[in-house]
């Protein structure tokens, strides 16, 4: 439920098939080195950008980090949202 909870905000999966209005898809992410970001869920879209770790290990962890962590949809807008952005992480 967190997974699918992160990458498209809800906690339940449709009861049938044809109630889906987009499939789900998996992006790479281009930022390097890979291992330092985290992914990031597009909920509008059902997507979720995932950087090529070096590991499965590594992936799991930091999979697990933004699921539980990073439950608030739009929060770019928050100051909470900005003031991460105004770090640099990104860059």
């Amino acid at each position: 439920a967190l997974f699918l909870k992160f990458v498209w905000g809800r906690s339940r999966l449709p009861l049938s098939a044809d109630q889906f209005s987009q499939r789900f898809k998996i992006q790479t992410f281009s930022g390097t080195p890979q291992d330092n970001y985290f992914p990031v869920a597009h909920t509008c879209f059902f997507s979720l950008e995932l950087p090529r770790y070096s590991t499965l290990e590594i992936m799991q962890t930091k999979l697990r980090y933004a699921m539980v962590n990073c439950t608030a949809i739009d929060g770019d807008e928050t100051g909470v949202g900005m003031a991460t952005a105004a770090m640099g992480w990104e860059t």
